[in-house]
């Protein structure tokens, strides 16, 4: 590999015939407040030094690019940029604003405005190189970034800058905002015309003089990969997601028509914030290997299993465009919404998907969900349902460790993915019941975590919620003369009533707070049992205040929540009421929270 160093000053990078553009691998732009206001103060650090003649000289790293070709004279050099998109980018973004700030200062007097003429002509090779072609003058843009963010960045330089549609855009748009407040907040204040364009030549002379940079040429645009990798692997900070557009495009190299595909696909990708995509990326590989994969190892095992050497450009191309449409399925179900398109007879479903994403944060259920998604919508109704029983039982009252949801969801996921629409929700029961019976035989931790259920003040009583909610739907099942299986109990779940989780409030049946003349000192103890916790809207439950059962038992009358009926026929409420149920509950959890 044949690299040519050179140690050069920003305005002497941009003095020569360069002009830049990015290859279809490089990352979004993803400078971030941190960046900018580093970017900044660099540069007020520069102007104090400056003011007092001390070095102001500053090295900002390196700029790499490959030189397919290069052309005589003063005629325009190609450098496709391997690595300093950010700085590059960053750099003409700040001069464009230094651009519109001295455009708008009220030049009154003939010096000022001539200054300032001064001042843009030396800033425009910034923007621009001017190039004699047949007699005419044709201007190249000096740098041109990605392709997904290009229109959008160009627009910002022109000063007319369109709506942005993607995370990188919000980023642009935000550092360029900063930079304005940098400069007429921070450098201009409480200065007059004259000082301002004295400040802004100044900085224009610490970028033609004074901040540094190496430029790393190569000369060949086959090298330009292989470089971008040593580059990685020595520390450049990338996430899976920009690596492995790199690394899929880089596969495919010679099939001009694959990587513009494979690049499309990506860019829709890398438009989600890089937290979101390492996470999707992620999930995906759980889904498509039926592996648990911690976050370190993802990028490997795509290489070595998804995007393996084995596999074939077309292959690749494919898997890619897949991996989109998964993407844009996890865009919907991570933030608890609704992932087909369908009418408002879902609500009660929609529900509860809410719930166990948005309430519960059972995100490790999220390889689960996806490959569920690619089943009917039935069948994805029925698994976020009965995945939601399972994390209530397994999670938030058996308290059992979150690593039993990792291995059986990455199994039932990979063969959902593969099965669709033959997959059956017996068979999530049938795995279901199999950990149950693994990790809590007999069902003895399970009854004894409800039968310790307490009511906490300043909780938020989720556990308790969830249980009761979940009863309620399934009260009429539990009453039928014949059950069945948990078949049987999913098909007669009670889908009429949805639960609004925030606002459905929990009622002491004994009150929290007694008045002294009902106090029992027996019942003060067992209060805040769940033998003493029944649901209740809120409305029954405001009336209620802290009365007597014989007061507010009436309360309990034709509320449509079947335990209540059990509870307004008591003559009076007792410990031996809360022990009775307490087992009521107990019951009907074991019941419903069954997979067998």
């Amino acid at each position: 590999m044949n690299v040519k160093p050179e140690y050069m000053s920003f305005g002497e990078l941009f003095k020569n015939s360069n002009i830049f553009y990015t290859p279809t691998y490089q990352r979004d732009y993803s400078w971030e407040d941190e960046q900018i206001e580093q970017f900044c103060g660099d540069i007020q650090d520069a102007l104090m030094k400056k003011k007092t003649n001390k070095s102001c000289e500053h090295f900002f790293g390196g700029v790499v690019c490959a030189q397919e070709k290069t052309f005589g004279g003063h005629r325009r050099i190609e450098n496709l940029l391997v690595d300093g998109q950010q700085r590059l980018s960053t750099i003409v973004l700040f001069f464009s604003v230094i651009r519109e700030v001295i455009d708008d200062l009220h030049c009154g007097e003939d010096k000022d405005i001539q200054y300032r003429e001064m001042i843009s002509k030396d800033i425009y090779k910034y923007f621009y190189l001017d190039e004699r072609e047949n007699r005419e003058i044709k201007k190249h843009v000096r740098i041109k970034i990605g392709k997904a963010d290009n229109e959008f960045y160009q627009s910002l330089i022109e000063s007319n800058p369109l709506k942005p549609i993607r995370n990188s855009h919000e980023l642009m748009l935000k550092a360029k905002k900063n930079f304005h407040c940098f400069i007429k907040d921070n450098l201009f204040k409480n200065k007059n015309i004259s000082e301002c364009l004295e400040i802004v030549d100044d900085i224009v002379k610490l970028f033609e003089e004074s901040f540094l940079v190496i430029h790393i040429v190569t000369t060949s645009i086959d090298d330009a990969y292989k470089l971008f990798t040593v580059l990685n692997d020595r520390g450049i900070n990338l996430t899976e997601g920009e690596l492995l557009k790199a690394y899929t495009i880089g596969v495919c190299s010679g099939n001009a028509s694959y990587q513009r595909s494979i690049s499309d696909n990506w860019d829709a990708i890398l438009k989600h914030p890089s937290k979101k995509v390492t996470d999707y990326l992620r999930w995906i590989l759980i889904m498509l290997t039926g592996n648990n994969v911690t976050a370190s190892s993802v990028l490997e095992e795509y290489k070595k299993t998804i995007f393996s050497e084995s596999t074939n450009k077309a292959e690749i191309n494919e898997t890619v465009a897949f991996i989109r449409e998964c993407v844009e399925k996890l865009e919907y179900i991570s933030n608890g919404e609704w992932p087909f398109e369908s009418d408002a007879n879902n609500k009660w479903h929609k529900s509860k998907l809410d719930l166990l994403i948005n309430r519960l944060k059972h995100l490790h259920a999220m390889p689960l969900l996806l490959g569920a998604s690619f089943s009917s919508e039935n069948n994805f109704k029925n698994i976020v349902n009965e995945t939601c029983k399972f994390f209530i039982r397994c999670k938030m009252i058996s308290d059992l460790h979150a690593s039993i949801f990792s291995k059986l969801y990455a199994t039932l996921a990979l063969r959902m993915h593969k099965e669709r629409d033959r997959f059956e929700i017996a068979n999530l029961h049938q795995a279901f019941n199999t950990t149950l019976i693994d990790k809590d035989p007999e069902d003895v931790k399970f009854i004894s975590n409800v039968r310790g259920l307490v009511y906490q003040r300043k909780g938020d009583n989720k556990p308790i919620k969830c249980l009761l909610m979940t009863i309620q739907e399934n009260w009429g099942w539990l009453n039928q003369p014949c059950k069945g299986n948990s078949l049987n109990r999913l098909k007669r779940e009670d889908q009429s009533v949805i639960f609004d989780f925030n606002s459905m409030t929990l009622e002491h049946i004994y009150p929290y707070s007694a008045l002294q003349v009902d106090k029992d000192i027996n019942m003060e103890k067992v209060k805040n049992n769940i033998g003493n916790i029944v649901l209740l809207d809120p409305s029954r439950n405001q009336k209620n205040e802290n009365n007597s059962f014989n007061y507010k038992k009436t309360a309990f009358e034709n509320t449509g929540i079947g335990i209540h009926l059990w509870i307004s026929e008591q003559a009076e409420w007792t410990e031996e009421c809360v022990k009775k149920l307490t087992d009521i509950y107990v019951d009907a959890a074991t019941k419903v929270f069954s997979f067998a």
